[in-house]
């Protein structure tokens, strides 16, 4: 039975659509490959967190300001209020969270992140009511925005020793980090990141733009 990488083995799933890495509502292209991500958590993602995040949180800012041409309805212009501060809802922060694990899929595959390391984090992007992978990390930022294409959006990851550490950013400006789970393996002693340039509508890890910049 094919497992989804959020809900694993549960009853009744199905695969015939293919999840995003960053949401094509903020300019994403690429796709995990298909039997990855659930139909069913396509669609949780899509009508419980991404459409409050990208509607009403600081990233519709970002979405107006980057191209973002679809114009609210009439009555939906009268109804909507000031963006939420993306790091005062938790829910926020598990759409960043579904968006780094995501990004941990694309360069390890589906098997390294169905493993047990994983499951506080997969469950609580899901469903919440988790204070501490909400809460600000006191750590580095990982990523130097810098290096990174304009406007971009990107997830590098990085085992600090302790915990392997995701840091996230979308239009280059606002981001969380996130430490995933314990460290278990070397295999992000050496940081690796995804990165989405939707502005040049192309997508890569971050050893190809490293490469790129040498």
């Amino acid at each position: 039975m094919a497992q989804c990488i959020y809900y694993k083995n549960r009853m009744g799933l199905t695969f015939n659509k293919r999840e995003h890495i960053f949401p094509k509502a903020i300019g994403g292209i690429e796709r995990l490959d298909a039997g990855v991500v659930s139909d069913q958590a396509n669609e949780f993602f899509a009508n419980n967190l991404e459409v409050k995040t990208l509607r009403t949180s600081e990233i519709f800012i970002g979405r107006i300001a980057n191209g973002y041409n679809k114009k609210p309805s009439k009555e939906k212009q009268k109804n909507r209020t000031l963006p939420e501060y993306l790091y005062n809802r938790e829910i926020d922060s598990r759409t960043l969270g579904k968006i780094a694990f995501n990004s941990l899929a694309k360069i390890k595959g589906k098997d390294y992140v169905l493993k047990p390391e994983f499951d506080e984090f997969r469950n609580w992007i899901i469903g919440g009511n988790n204070d501490w992978y909400h809460c600000k990390m006191g750590k580095e930022i990982i990523a130097s925005t810098q290096i990174m294409p304009n406007q971009s959006h990107y997830c590098v990851f990085v085992d600090d020793g302790e915990y392997l550490i995701a840091d996230v950013c979308l239009y280059n400006c606002w981001r969380k980090m996130f430490g995933i789970c314990r460290s278990f393996d070397d295999t992000f002693v050496i940081p690796k990141g995804y990165i989405c340039d939707w502005k040049n509508k192309k997508e890569f890890t971050l050893m190809e733009l490293m490469q790129e910049l040498a």
